[in-house]
């Protein structure tokens, strides 16, 4: 299930930014600066580059590109 990201609060769509990056880590050799990387992660948000996906089977959420969505799934009925 995609949330937009205005339905969450301001609080919340950072820390989920947030822990997005500390989650991309591991990809880079470089020390991150997190207060830039999470408001780079924000911007791409509220431009629609990446969408926050809540899966309802684990109870998790993710960031993905659209590219990473499937949007022609039918739903479970």
């Amino acid at each position: 299930m995609l949330i937009p990201y205005t339905e969450l609060p301001d609080e919340t769509l950072h820390s989920v930014a947030r822990e997005w990056v500390v989650s991309q880590l591991a990809e880079t050799e470089s020390l991150p600066d997190l207060s830039t990387w999470t408001d780079n992660v924000l911007t791409k948000i509220k431009c629609g580059d990446l969408l926050i996906e809540f899966s309802e089977e684990t109870q998790t959420v993710y960031l993905k590109n659209k590219t990473e969505i499937n949007f022609t799934e039918e739903p479970d009925l």
